[in-house]
């Protein structure tokens, strides 16, 4: 599923846009984005003396100060500009959730790749609209400026909301509040929630089992077994042995159809490079359509051997992926 989400993640070519230069442009951006999105409501709200106005994304509302320049790059992705700072609201499609580790782990890869250095702050399970949502407050660096920035993210029907609030780090203005009160004017319905416990359920039913075959695009892949092993550093390795079948009409080697990671903590571990008694040749052969492999091996690093292992399956490119998992007690392997 997270490959979709890189897509949402385009703000980071955008944050140089938070700087007092992006005020200078207030008034030719409110002329040419005043009919962007349509004004459903007016509030008053008492933490600050401001009105706020009611927007929509994909039928989700939520409240913006008035005196924030709204902007619209397409239906799934807005922008609101206060004064020294940007907000950005997103919607992607997804097939998989929020909720899962391994997702929030590769949106805050994704999110991060883009920017020129970052320090995170704080990571933390928060309530919007009565629902669990997750925010990532960080400071940043793009196009040699600094920011601070908070991300919050939720399941919605069958996709992601973000919302990203950034300013510039020498800005004496402080939003927090007003995203506070953002986040507080969302309600998500009880539809909504069916409709994300849905997806769940569907995604955690993508279990890895052994001698279970898992269909991968064109091709089959069966784990078979698990064991330990140790790299030529002395590091633990987990060994997978699995078979494979060429479904597609091409030649091409299994090592190239699919890729394991290891994740412990909810952080990936690192890759393991020649493992004592392991053959990744097998692996590594050309298979013609309808060819079989037996055998195969593969490896991923283990960073503690005390503490369970949550191995993840994916195809090696896909822009639509939900991982296979397996939740692994290395105490009962050998």
């Amino acid at each position: 599923m997270n490959k979709v989400f890189w897509l949402v993640l385009s703000v980071a070519s955008v944050l140089g846009a938070c700087s007092t230069d992006k005020v200078d442009n207030d008034g030719q951006n409110s002329s040419s984005n005043a009919v962007a999105t349509e004004e459903v409501s007016t509030t008053e709200t008492n933490s600050v003396d401001e009105n706020y106005k009611v927007y929509s994304i994909n039928s989700l509302e939520y409240s913006i100060p008035e005196s924030w320049t709204e902007e619209v790059s397409d239906e799934n992705l807005k922008y609101y500009y206060p004064e020294d700072g940007m907000l950005m609201v997103s919607y992607s499609e997804t097939d998989g959730t929020i909720s899962n580790s391994v997702s929030r782990a590769s949106f805050v890869e994704g999110f991060t790749s883009n920017l020129e250095s970052f320090d995170i702050i704080s990571e933390t399970e928060i309530t919007v609209g009565g629902k669990t949502a997750y925010q990532y407050n960080l400071n940043n660096e793009v196009s040699n400026e600094e920011y601070e920035t908070s991300v919050v993210i939720f399941d919605y029907y069958d996709g992601i909301i973000s919302l990203v609030m950034t300013k510039a780090s020498n800005s004496d203005e402080d939003y927090s509040n007003e995203f506070e009160n953002i986040l507080s004017s969302i309600e998500l319905t009880d539809e909504v929630d069916e409709e994300v416990e849905e997806i769940v359920e569907e995604s955690a039913g993508k279990e890895i089992v052994l001698g279970e075959p898992i269909e991968l695009g064109e091709y089959t892949l069966t784990i078979q077994k698990y064991s330990l092993g140790v790299d030529y550093e002395g590091d633990s390795a987990l060994i997978i042995e699995y078979d494979w079948v060429n479904n597609s009409e091409d030649s091409t080697s299994p090592f190239m159809t699919f890729m394991l990671k290891g994740f412990q903590d909810d952080v990936e571990t690192d890759d393991a490079i020649m493992v004592e008694g392991v053959d990744l040749g097998v692996g590594q052969k050309e298979v013609r359509p309808s060819g079989v492999i037996e055998g195969a091996q593969s490896t991923v690093g283990i960073s503690d051997t005390t503490k369970p292992l949550e191995l993840e399956l994916d195809e090696l490119f896909s822009l639509d992926s939900n991982p296979y998992i397996a939740e692994i007690d290395l105490s009962t392997l050998e």
